[in-house]
């Protein structure tokens, strides 16, 4: 497995990745190459390639457990809250919650009436005329 991260090059997607991450320290990675480059094959957007890189991030760090040793400590569950956060945010904007047009041309319009397999609008002429 593999590690890369050049800030020289944040155009490259996986330094644009990584650097949203945090995960941009060789000696302790949070995701290879490998991947973030699979995240990449699967999620179709940059932010929902991100936030899947903070699921696998809390995926890997739910197994770890809080410890202390004198006065040194270290709360997994709070890495795990922070990368669960950043995934819900990411999540949320890069999520498509507008509403959309079925059909934008008159040609498509007319090709589409008759497609019985398309679901038909709850739509009607007159539908508010009581209130």
């Amino acid at each position: 497995m593999s590690f890369s991260y050049d800030s020289a090059r944040l155009t490259d997607e996986i330094n644009k990745i990584r650097l949203h991450l945090g995960d941009t320290d060789e000696d302790e990675p949070l995701l290879q190459d490998e991947e973030i480059r699979l995240i990449q094959d699967s999620s179709t957007t940059f932010r929902r390639r991100v936030a899947a890189c903070c699921r696998l991030i809390c995926a890997k760090v739910a197994r770890d457990v809080d410890y202390r040793l004198s006065l040194l400590s270290e709360d997994a569950g709070s890495i795990y809250e922070r990368y669960k956060e950043m995934a819900e945010r990411y999540e949320d904007m890069g999520s498509l919650n507008y509403p959309w047009a079925g059909s934008i041309l008159e040609s498509f319009k007319k090709s589409t009436e008759s497609d019985e397999s398309l679901v038909k609008p709850k739509f009607k002429v007159g539908q508010m005329d009581n209130t």
